[in-house]
């Protein structure tokens, strides 16, 4: 199978432009469905994407002074986590107060453009897009065509297929 028979394609995708805010992300993601948006500019192309890290972030940017930190050597025992979270003033506001003031924030600000190497072609087989998931490829997978963004392939449609065809395999026994 190839990434193109499972992804969801842009047109199908929740979408918002380089103008929005965080208050319309909040607004658009209330539909359900989707966990994250892509990012269009002003003639709607591929602008980047804003995951549910990124909204974190953006509401919490203390964050990004951990993330700078080399946590390659730490173990994330509970003891080390809560030291995390004190050393970096985490979350030291209401979240109620925290998401009043982000609802401003604007989605340029907070989201991101994949690295060259989060991307995958939708000419793909999927097996290739669940290693890229499993060695930490952040999610979604944005899918390209001849460098066209031209869909999402989330990790849950990966595994609601695996999903299937084990069951289908199991049927068969």
């Amino acid at each position: 199978m190839k990434v193109k028979e499972l992804m969801i394609p842009v047109d199908n995708y929740l979408t918002l432009g380089t103008d929005a805010s965080l208050g319309d992300v909040a607004s658009t993601l209330k539909s359900g469905g989707h966990r994250d948006i892509l990012i269009v500019d002003e003639q709607g192309a591929f602008a980047g994407v804003l995951s549910m890290s990124d909204m974190i972030t953006a509401l919490e940017p203390n964050y990004k002074k951990l993330f700078k930190k080399d946590l390659s050597s730490d173990t994330l025992s509970n003891r080390y986590v809560a030291e995390q979270f004190k050393e970096f003033n985490l979350w030291t506001d209401t979240l109620t107060n925290i998401c009043a003031r982000g609802v401003q924030i604007k989605v340029t600000d907070a989201m991101h453009i994949p690295e060259e190497d989060q991307y995958i072609d939708e000419d793909s087989d999927i097996e290739y897009g669940v290693h890229m998931y499993m060695i930490g490829t952040p999610q979604p997978l944005i899918v390209r065509d001849n460098g066209r963004v031209t869909g999402v392939l989330r990790m849950s449609d990966v595994f609601n297929e695996i999903i299937g065809r084990m069951n289908t395999c199991a049927m068969a026994d």
